[in-house]
């Protein structure tokens, strides 16, 4: 994503990732690394994100009992494009950066701004507002 995010640093477009919950506590590289049991254990967890991973968009932390999380599907590695009127204009249940760069190209064009803009995942989400 920090490619893309990169790709699109002069055009109108804003990257963020949502904190949720580990995904495989105590796995993966991570064995100190345990489920949060409360919220300042939670953003901790989100700041040692940043840091390992070197992250470099805003990173916004889901309450503890994860109700965005949920109310956006809760899946592990959601992907979504919201337009400006806050349309979703592309869904994914898996993040795949090709995808949602197709999207963004399409929604930053300017060479044929009449053409419109077609989502390339059906979603339930796909057209609703956030």
């Amino acid at each position: 994503m920090e490619q893309l995010r990169q790709k699109y640093r002069d055009e109108d477009v804003a990257f963020v990732t949502m904190y949720v919950r580990e995904p495989h506590p105590h796995e993966r590289g991570f064995p100190d690394v345990p489920q949060p049991s409360s919220y300042d254990q939670k953003v901790q967890h989100a700041k040692d994100l940043i840091r390992v991973k070197d992250v470099h968009m805003p990173v916004v932390i889901d309450n503890m009992d994860q109700v965005n999380h949920f109310a956006l599907g809760n899946l592990p590695n959601m992907s979504y494009v919201v337009d400006k009127d806050g349309i979703v204009q592309h869904a994914a249940e898996w993040l795949r950066a090709e995808d949602v760069d197709e999207t963004l190209a399409r929604l930053v064009s300017t060479d044929h701004p009449d053409t419109p803009v077609d989502p390339t995942v059906d979603s339930d989400h796909l057209d609703s507002r956030i």
